[in-house]
């Protein structure tokens, strides 16, 4: 897996120019799927977590400073995984927001980092008469690294994201025995934004360039 978001950064480098020049201020949405997992260190256990996909979807705000961004988002997001042994399906359910400071050393391309604060929407949840649970815990802390891609052209109003979220919080309060249990969440993350804000001076700008034609 991180051996094929390595790839997909490096073949969309050169899709980062053309773009409109950034203003101070941006917002618009934000979709997009979570490859998440568990974490048990010192697993006392025989549980095996495996990759379950999820999804996220919610809007971002960016301030742009020279070559500094800083992106506040507001995100419903789903983390988790699948245990093999034993069979049981956890689907942590969280409203976050990220705050991420970037810095574009190239065009287009900024490489970012922040905290996520997540708060659980299903905590202590447990479907009845099946093996699907949520947190124990109603809160979570991430920090997050990766690096926002602005596409050009007319593709020039969004940006690819991807990132990688480190879970930093105990998700559970099971016990092995009489061990305590520690899960911790995760999480790699693919999206795109819209830069809604935007949209005006990128119809302005394509008209022109239509006329000019």
């Amino acid at each position: 897996m991180k051996k094929t978001l390595v790839l997909i950064f490096i073949s969309l480098t050169t899709l980062s120019y053309g773009q409109l020049k950034p203003r101070l201020f941006e917002y618009g949405p934000k979709l997009g799927l979570n490859v998440t997992t568990i974490s048990i260190p010192n697993n006392p256990t025989t549980i095996d977590p495996k990759l379950a996909i999820n999804y996220q979807g919610g809007i971002f705000t960016r301030f742009n400073y020279g070559r500094f961004s800083l992106q506040p988002e507001v995100i419903y997001q789903q983390k988790g995984a699948t245990f093999k042994s034993p069979s049981e399906k956890h689907t942590y359910r969280y409203l976050s927001t990220p705050v991420l400071l970037g810095y574009t050393p190239l065009k287009g391309i900024y490489l970012e980092a922040g905290p996520e604060y997540s708060w659980a929407l299903n905590a202590g949840y447990k479907k009845d008469g099946t093996s699907i649970y949520g947190p124990d815990r109603d809160r979570d802390v991430a920090m997050v690294v990766g690096a926002r891609i602005n596409m050009l052209d007319m593709f020039s109003l969004f940006s690819l994201n991807l990132r990688y979220a480190h879970g930093l919080q105990n998700t559970t309060k099971r016990l092995s025995n009489t061990t305590p249990l520690d899960f911790r969440t995760r999480t790699f993350q693919l999206s795109v934004t819209y830069t809604f804000s935007e949209y005006y001076r990128w119809y302005k700008k394509d008209k022109e360039r239509t006329k000019k034609k």
